[in-house]
């Protein structure tokens, strides 16, 4: 139990770190891979990973091996129809080597630190529900620079485009880790990076459908392996465990699948719904700051007194129609947020209007505004 306990506190202390690491600190990006190496290693002498032969490891990496060649062939036949686009990675030969040694180091101290918390924690559930997030939040820096991304739209986005996909990948990894060894998740990590850095060319799918592949192939993957590992369910054909199991499964999956289709839909902005955090107190007691707003893209009977979102300096805001003007068949509205003591300082018309604001979900925004918050400061 102290055992157990002091691998959690490690847990946690690494989850900390990480969130200061990335979002106060801001280090170097080398300086962060120098510190990720070192702690990894210091964690594996101080908890040493529980090493045993696993049943399923050669049925994994075959899976793993037949996924990623077909994503990859998937992905490129889709760029035949739909265009794609050059690399912004160096082609030089050190820059190629820069570029795979350090992704080499970021995967060996990620996964290894999986290892290390997942080996140790088979009685510890709690700490296998956070290492998902914790090797997330450690993968951020390679992910994208945050300082590019200041607002809350940018943020909103890029929230989805890259750390969507990246925690699914956590989730599906640390199962196959919790069925396998960090063979698997590292041979699964680096053919699904490393090409990248030696192909002069990338499909140029879009972000919405960048996102679907990119969440669907991990659950894909999530499921052979399920079904891989699921042999050793035979000793416990017709009991009650495996009844258990399966139904929990397919619960979990049919709410995860769900989610992600309902997050798609809003965020893809190709629907006639999406979704925007609410930045700014200019609609207080209306709607607030941290709430997130529904849009219906198509609507057409706007009033005065609705509510719309529109662009106004490469920012999306969302204020009421204190009045509508016709002038030479183009129409305009007057628009102020309720909070504010004056008018807006310009009207909106058709090539700006986003869309009319159809339902208020108080709260659900507080974690993308928050986060683009401490990236400003």
């Amino acid at each position: 139990m102290k055992y157990s306990l002091k691998l959690l506190l490690t847990e946690l202390a690494i989850l900390i770190a990480s969130l200061f690491c990335v979002f106060i600190f801001r280090i170097n990006y080398n300086v962060y891979l120098a510190i990720l190496f070192f702690v990894s290693l210091a964690l594996y002498f101080i908890f040493k990973p529980d090493i045993r032969k696993e049943r399923f490891y050669t049925e994994i990496i075959l899976v793993i091996l037949v996924s990623i060649m077909f994503y990859f062939a998937f992905t490129y036949l889709l760029g035949f129809f739909w265009g794609v686009y050059y690399t912004t990675y160096s082609k030089t030969f050190l820059g190629i080597c820069r570029n795979v040694f350090t992704t080499l180091i970021m995967v060996l101290a990620i996964e290894n630190i999986r290892s290390v918390l997942i080996k140790n924690s088979v009685y510890q559930k709690t700490i296998i529900y956070i290492t998902p997030v914790v090797c997330t939040l450690l993968e951020i820096p390679s992910l994208v620079n945050l300082e590019l991304y200041t607002s809350t739209v940018d943020l909103f986005n890029v929230s989805l485009t890259l750390f969507l996909p990246c925690i699914v990948k956590n989730i599906v990894l640390t199962f196959i880790l919790y069925k396998s060894d960090f063979r698997c998740t590292i041979l699964y990590q680096l053919l699904f990076l490393l090409p990248n850095y030696f192909v002069p060319v990338f499909p140029n799918l879009g972000d919405f459908f960048y996102i679907v592949i990119n969440v669907v192939f991990p659950v894909l993957v999530l499921m052979m392996v399920v079904n891989v590992t699921s042999k050793n369910a035979t000793k416990i054909e017709n009991s009650r465990e495996l009844t258990y199991r399966k139904v929990l499964l397919r619960v979990s999956m049919t709410f995860m699948i769900l989610f992600i289709l309902v997050v798609l839909y809003l965020t893809s902005n190709m629907f006639r719904f999406s979704a925007l955090a609410i930045g700014s107190p200019s609609m207080a007691k209306t709607i607030n700051k941290g709430d997130m707003v529904i849009i219906d893209k198509s609507a057409k009977d706007i009033k005065v007194k609705d509510v719309i979102a529109f662009e106004e300096q490469g920012r999306v805001i969302v204020h009421r129609v204190i009045s509508i003007d016709d002038l030479n068949d183009i129409r305009l509205y007057q628009t102020k947020g309720d909070a504010n003591p004056t008018k807006d300082g310009w009207k909106v018309n058709d090539n700006t209007l986003v869309g009319k604001v159809v339902l208020r979900i108080r709260w659900l925004g507080w974690p993308t505004v928050k986060l683009s918050e401490l990236l400003q400061k």
